[in-house]
């Protein structure tokens, strides 16, 4: 694979990383206000800010770059229709996390089971680093939807903390009135999110998708690859 990274920060860089180790090429890095020169490649990462994420994917889009993103915060509807209009593989994720992923599945079968007792009630507790622009996190959304569709629609509180250097922790509580149930994932380093990342990327490239893909789409056509 041979990637164009917009956005050269921590992710960035953590993405970079990750792509040298499993053999790809880099073919250029951008970082938020510049334009990529190079577009000869084979997708794109995008891992920029909400402010900035919109006009850059659906520029690479239009040009028929596959695009990855994983910036949380902003509107996708644009680059969705950009994507389905002409078939450019769009994959977007507020989490790129294995663990996340499954944690999602999950939250959505424990609410489902639980929702008959009134008595156990669902909260997010998440935690991230300090620089983390968004609060509460596109992950801590993503499982407070689930729960909450699980559950009827009826919402759920969430609570954000930006603290020193976390990577990302996420709780989802059932408290009942003499038990509790928690479902958690910790982060221990950015390094998972750029793995994932990367794994969904090649799996992207290899399946033959068009248009909007998800996280989800990865996950379950890996886990039916390897399911005896």
């Amino acid at each position: 694979m041979r990637a164009l990274l917009v956005g050269y920060g921590k992710m960035g860089k953590a993405i970079e990383a990750a792509l040298l180790a499993r053999g790809h090429e880099i073919g250029e890095r951008v970082d938020e206000g510049d334009r990529p020169g190079d577009l000869a490649v084979d997708l794109a990462f995008e891992f920029t800010t909400p402010a900035a994420a919109e006009a850059l994917v659906v520029s690479l889009l239009s040009k028929r770059v596959p695009v990855v993103s994983g910036t949380t915060g902003w509107d996708v509807a644009r680059a969705l229709d950009v994507s389905r209009q002409n078939g450019t593989p769009f994959l977007h994720s507020p989490n790129f996390s294995i663990g996340v992923a499954v944690m999602k599945r999950l939250a959505a079968q424990a609410s489902a089971l639980l929702a008959p007792f009134a008595a156990f009630e669902p909260g997010i507790l998440e935690r991230h680093h300090s620089a983390k622009k968004d609060a509460p996190s596109g992950t801590a959304k993503l499982l407070a939807s689930t729960v909450e569709s699980a559950r009827g629609g009826a919402s759920i509180p969430v609570v954000a903390l930006r603290q020193g250097g976390q990577p990302g922790e996420h709780v989802l509580y059932f408290e009942g009135e003499s038990e509790s149930l928690e479902i958690v994932h910790r982060a221990r380093s950015r390094a998972i999110f750029a793995s994932g990342a990367v794994a969904a990327a090649e799996w992207l490239l290899s399946s033959g998708r068009t248009g909007l893909v998800t996280f989800d789409d990865f996950l379950d056509s890996i886990s039916k690859e390897r399911t005896p």
